[in-house]
């Protein structure tokens, strides 16, 4: 009977170790499911995406997700069959490279951001001072309407740009600065040609002036020297600068009056020919100068035959030197005006006679540039 027993309970140990040998043997042969390679993929292709590298490197991006994809479906597909037959290597092989793919570009995305960091940091500021000179050195200038409203969407669409960049966007600051740039260079451009356009009458300008101002030194008298860049008039007397005051002009004032209510101011050499004052004036006190003179007379003549003035063109007339100025902008029809206590002065010393030149600018387009 005990013998019985122990062969029962030793039959039932072996049983027991052998069925569990084969429980430890089945796990054991159990493939081990690909979840690490594909957390890992995931976690690459999740700091990829913080990166923006579906911006920046978005076919390498695309190629990681797509790799990703495959492990998945791959994963899937093994886990339909028998469980000791599962074959994850596949799906482990597509996990790898897309972390591969993922971390590329990662690295890809971090360099053209910084590339793209610097290069608009760049444009921004060198738009930045071309928007800053323009505003200096063009601001005066009477510039068409449609010039200065893009300008206006240059500088918005620069703004926009910064902020692009200082939130990091470096793709839509980079959009952004590509138009601002067209439109601010479009109207730089034009205004800058226009600026050396009218400088090409400087030694007109300086051949006039200088002229003036030796009569006033030889006959000792006074004489008036009118500058439409950066807008002055000097009183000058024995050839020496006494005054200087700030003047404005026609709303046209860039250029050589062509015709009757151009709203342009006159350039040449003229002599005051009358002194209005005691209500005489509705600006304060004037000098009536002689323009149209015989040179402008003639050029207006030129002109309308050349058909470069309509064949009904009149010349205009009734240039003067007056008050009510200090408005702070070009708004006369085509008269210098100062303001009231600078008229006084001028007024004071100036007579019938007294020699008016009325010029671009003495100083040179380079040096004027860079003084703004």
């Amino acid at each position: 009977m005990k013998r019985s027993l122990v062969k029962a309970l030793i039959f039932t140990i072996i049983t027991a170790i052998f069925i569990a040998s084969m429980v430890w043997l089945f796990f054991a042969l159990i493939p081990e499911p690909p979840l690490r390679d594909i957390e890992s993929a995931q976690a690459s292709i999740a700091q990829a995406r913080d990166q923006n590298s579906v911006i920046y490197s978005a076919k390498t991006f695309r190629e990681a997700r797509s790799y990703y994809d495959s492990a998945m479906i791959s994963w899937k597909t093994e886990n339909k069959r028998f469980i000791l037959f599962r074959d994850y290597e596949r799906a482990r092989m597509f996990a790898s490279m897309s972390q591969k793919k993922a971390s590329e570009a990662t690295r890809a995305t971090i360099a053209k951001a910084n590339d793209m960091r610097v290069t608009l940091d760049h444009e921004i500021t060198r738009l930045t001072t071309g928007v800053r000179d323009f505003e200096k050195v063009f601001s005066s200038m009477p510039i068409p309407q449609e010039i200065k409203k893009k300008h206006a969407r240059g500088k918005l669409l620069l703004r926009e740009a910064v902020i692009a960049y200082e939130k990091g966007e470096y793709v839509a600051g980079s959009v952004k600065i590509a138009e601002a740039n067209e439109y601010i260079t479009d109207s730089y451009n034009y205004a800058n040609d226009k600026l050396v356009e009218y400088y090409k009458s400087y030694s007109h300008w300086k051949e006039w002036a200088g002229k003036t101002i030796k009569e006033s030194r030889e006959n000792g008298t006074y004489a008036i020297i009118v500058e439409k860049i950066p807008g002055v008039c000097y009183l000058y007397h024995r050839g020496e600068k006494k005054y200087t005051f700030e003047v404005e002009f026609g709303k046209n004032w860039m250029g050589d009056k062509m015709i009757k209510g151009d709203n342009a101011t006159p350039e040449g050499r003229y002599i005051v020919t009358k002194k209005l004052s005691n209500g005489s004036t509705k600006y304060h006190k004037a000098l009536l100068i002689n323009y149209p003179n015989q040179e402008d007379l003639e050029e207006f003549r030129v002109r309308v035959e050349r058909g470069q003035l309509p064949s009904g063109s009149k010349i205009g007339e009734l240039i003067e030197i007056h008050g009510e100025g200090g408005r702070g902008g070009n708004w006369t029809e085509g008269c210098v005006a100062l303001r009231n206590s600078d008229m006084d002065v001028l007024f004071k010393y100036a007579g019938n006679g007294t020699a008016v030149t009325i010029i671009g600018s003495s100083v040179p387009l380079s040096e004027y540039i860079s003084s703004r």
